[in-house]
């Protein structure tokens, strides 16, 4: 069988490329780790002796990603037998062994230049046939192969892992117009077989598919909970586990991201999605506000232990997290948000039911339905409108959401459960436009996006028919 996947050589041994190499190991694959050698001696090195011309000091980049990877929280090796596969090396000694592997995996500095640079030297020495991906989140796949080999060109594509690769199930699968069709289904198959992974096939789109809506989606709801007088701890309360989120709701996993890592790449969407009728929102008043005088003090989240939250310890030595007041830039023990209408629905597990009861009881004059429902109207106006950019089905949008962010349900599920001509109403009332397919769809008398049949999902709606389309088995399973 063409495109087999024995050995596999990681390059750039960073955060991201070090858990990637791991989660190979773990799948029993045997990995060389490669980075730059570095140009500078360590003190300790130089009080031993060492020389820029000595493998541990050429060496080091890799094996110190490879501790970092072994002592990471939480584990990203399986156990010692995955950690013996790595094999760490450098870009200079050790790119002739790459002539030696099935499937090379760019994870490098997220800079075009840098990728153009090391992608012409790996395509001299690489083996005809190799496969080889990269890592990137948001850079054009397309643009990344330019002036490559056409064999290059044919076994390359995106694979876009998400953090932390051994335990986030997603793999965004992007190739570009000259991918071998064949090395795709190769690629998919042994990610999802090998490597656990639920494979997302992505059209080659700025930030892809989870990025896209992600970072529109998290600007929106931070403008939206300024704009309405919410304080950081309410807007968490109520885009968490309430709307199928993870506990890191908004502001925590703004922080957990970086303040900074997020900033970076709501500039670079913006820049690059000129034709979206929604990209403004990047550019909103208070959110660009906010994060700017966060970037100047340096307040960029967990890896510097203060953001939008802040560890201490209390009267009584027990430690808490304080919460930016972003009107005053100081941090508060803050009270516990309590909302009426949200403790009437708590009890209520069925998450459309939940959010349903919290729209309808909650009425117009409830502070939580009334951030809810503008968030919700928001995020289903936006992945509709874009869905035919960045995506080839609904169900990968969904599937997106569900693997890469840890959604009870992708946007087309909620939607369904909602009601789709009920929420096609309030996206309308809250002064966003419905994207013209769902209309087409409602109007040819198709009123939901998946089609069920006995409790299997066995359809999806097509959006350039307004009609359903069979899943491949009609067999999965959905609540």
């Amino acid at each position: 069988m063409p495109h087999q996947i024995h050995r596999v050589a990681v390059i750039g041994a960073g955060t991201m490329g070090a858990a990637i190499a791991a989660h190979v190991a773990n799948a029993g694959l045997p990995v060389l780790l490669l980075d730059v050698p570095p140009s500078t001696l360590t003190p300790n090195e130089e009080k031993n002796g060492l020389s820029l011309a000595s493998p541990a000091v050429r060496n080091r980049l890799a094996r110190l990603g490879f501790e970092r990877a072994q002592s990471s929280h939480p584990p990203a090796f399986a156990g010692p037998a995955a950690e013996q596969l790595i094999t760490p090396g450098n870009t200079e000694d050790d790119l002739p062994q790459l002539a030696g592997v099935d499937w090379i995996i760019e994870a490098i500095v997220e800079q075009l230049s840098p990728k153009l640079a090391l992608f012409e030297r790996l395509d001299a020495v690489r083996r005809p046939g190799s496969l080889i991906t990269t890592n990137t989140s948001g850079l054009p796949i397309a643009q990344l192969a330019a002036g490559r080999s056409a064999d290059f060109k044919r076994h390359f594509l995106g694979a876009h892992f998400f953090n932390p690769p051994r335990f986030m199930k997603l793999l965004e699968i992007i190739p570009t117009p000259a991918t071998d069709p064949a090395v795709v289904q190769a690629l998919s198959a042994f990610a999802a077989e090998r490597l656990d992974k639920g494979v997302v096939l992505c059209k080659d789109t700025p930030n892809f598919i989870g990025n896209r809506l992600f970072v529109v989606g998290y600007a929106h709801a931070v403008q939206t909970a300024l704009a309405g007088g919410y304080t950081v701890a309410e807007a968490d309360a109520l885009t968490g586990p309430l709307l199928g989120r993870p506990k890191t709701a908004t502001f925590r996993l703004l922080d957990l991201v970086g303040i900074d890592v997020f900033a970076f790449i709501a500039q670079n969407l913006f820049e690059l999605i000129p034709h979206d009728p929604y990209r403004e929102i990047l550019r909103a008043p208070q959110f660009t506000a906010l994060f700017s005088e966060l970037l100047r003090r340096g307040w960029l989240g967990n890896k510097r232990k203060q953001g939008f939250y802040k560890p201490d310890v209390d009267a009584a030595g027990q430690r808490v997290f304080k919460v930016l007041n972003p009107a005053t830039f100081e941090y508060q023990l803050p009270l516990p948000p309590h909302f009426e209408a949200v403790a009437a629905v708590a009890n209520i597990d069925d998450i459309g039911a939940r959010l349903s009861s919290l729209l309808s009881e909650g009425g117009v004059t409830d502070r939580a339905a009334q951030l809810v429902r503008s968030l919700l109207c928001f995020d289903l106006a936006y992945a509709a409108t874009v869905a035919p950019e960045i995506a080839y089905n609904l169900k990968s949008i969904d599937d997106d959401l569900r693997w890469g962010f840890n959604y009870e349900a992708g946007p087309f599920e909620l939607w369904d459960r909602l009601g789709v001509a009920n929420m096609v109403a309030a996206i309308e009332a809250a002064g966003h436009a419905v994207a013209p397919w769902v209309k087409t769809m409602l109007a040819a008398g198709v009123t939901h996006f998946y089609r069920r049949e006995a409790g299997r999902v066995t359809g999806v709606v097509n959006w350039d028919t307004g009609r359903y389309a069979d899943l491949p088995g009609n067999s999965e399973k959905r609540g």
